[in-house]
């Protein structure tokens, strides 16, 4: 798979955020198990403005135990996973009701079944990984801009 990211014009169309507004940047956790795309990701994200990639996992256990301990604003997660599923990620965050936390699912797994049960565990947003890549950047940048 590869993506074509481009950092720089894209920046404000992706949703540049005004850097003196917000007194922190966004804190995001990456469920994923692809180095390559964690890397295309947080990439981006850090490029278009007040976003942070605070950590990841490539797993649902080590995803779990991981949020658990950060202060995070939004989570992008994969549901293929090394070991586990990102619906065991979204099971854990609609139990421990973290309202404020933006769930992103991020993933090529866009079956109609599994956007129902996204979405019935509290994702905030279901997306193509190959076609909405960029989508997923700009739902983001919105949040972002959101908590300023």
């Amino acid at each position: 798979m590869t993506f074509m990211l481009s950092t720089t014009p894209d920046a404000d169309r992706l949703g540049h955020i005004n850097r003196t507004a917000m007194t922190r940047p966004l804190q995001i956790f990456l469920v994923e198990d692809s180095a390559e795309i964690r890397e295309a990701l947080t990439q981006t994200l850090e490029s278009a403005g007040q976003m942070s990639v605070v950590g990841y996992a490539d797993n649902a256990n080590d995803a779990i135990r991981a949020m658990e301990s950060k202060a995070i604003d939004a989570a992008v997660i994969d549901l293929h996973l090394r070991e586990g599923s990102g619906l065991e990620v979204l099971a854990h965050l609609a139990r421990a009701n973290p309202k404020n936390i933006l769930r992103v699912v991020l993933t090529n797994h866009t079956a109609p079944m599994f956007r129902r049960a996204s979405e019935k565990l509290g994702a905030d947003h279901f997306l193509d990984k190959s076609m909405e890549f960029e989508r997923a950047v700009e739902v983001l940048a919105q949040h972002a801009e959101q908590l300023t």
